[in-house]
């Protein structure tokens, strides 16, 4: 088995023989809060980065493609972040983000794909967010490819966890939701 030459797409991509075959499923829009890091007490991982909002849109894909190499990498998704700070100044460089996906291979109709029956959870997704005064955007591209002889086989895909990182490598960014705090305890 060599997992180089797997692709983890985003959500499902499916056989042609499968019902789903003309469908994608709709994108998958995530918040993005700071990532949080315990301690005593907890608190942001990167403590000198902020940013007032980000997204990421996970995207599925028709059919699977066996290209490998940029500019044909799947696209599985896009990274957004605003209002991005560093030591209290707009932010203007370079961040990168990391999905992991569990993805698991059905059975293959003809039976010549070496990854049927096979369950895998890696980093699947990567890509660089460049940042200009404080707005930063990226996409998310696969980062390994799939075996052509295998482009017949379901393929189902979970998301497992995104990370966006600052310029040292931190967690800064990462998908969550937040409960406002209200005016007073509670009676």
């Amino acid at each position: 088995m060599k997992m180089v030459r797997v692709i983890l797409g985003v959500l499902i991509a499916v056989s042609t023989t499968s019902a789903h075959a003309k469908k994608l499923p709709p994108p998958s829009k995530l918040n993005l809060v700071q990532a949080q890091c315990p301690g005593n007490p907890p608190g942001p991982c990167s403590p000198s980065f902020t940013f007032t909002s980000g997204t990421a849109i996970l995207i599925g894909q028709k059919e699977p493609s066996p290209a490998c190499h940029d500019p044909e990498r799947a696209k599985g998704g896009e990274v957004r972040l605003a209002g991005v700070s560093k030591d209290g100044a707009a932010f203007s460089g370079t961040l990168l983000a990391q999905a992991e996906l569990q993805t698991t291979f059905g059975k293959d109709a003809n039976g010549n794909c070496e990854l049927q029956n096979l369950q895998v959870r890696v980093p699947s997704l990567s890509g660089e967010l460049t940042c200009r005064n404080g707005k930063c955007k990226g996409t998310l591209l696969s980062v390994a490819c799939l075996p052509g002889n295998c482009a017949d086989t379901l393929i189902t895909t979970e998301f497992i966890s995104l990370v966006v990182q600052d310029d040292a490598g931190r967690s800064l960014a990462t998908p969550g939701t937040f409960v406002a705090a209200a005016k007073a305890d509670a009676p």
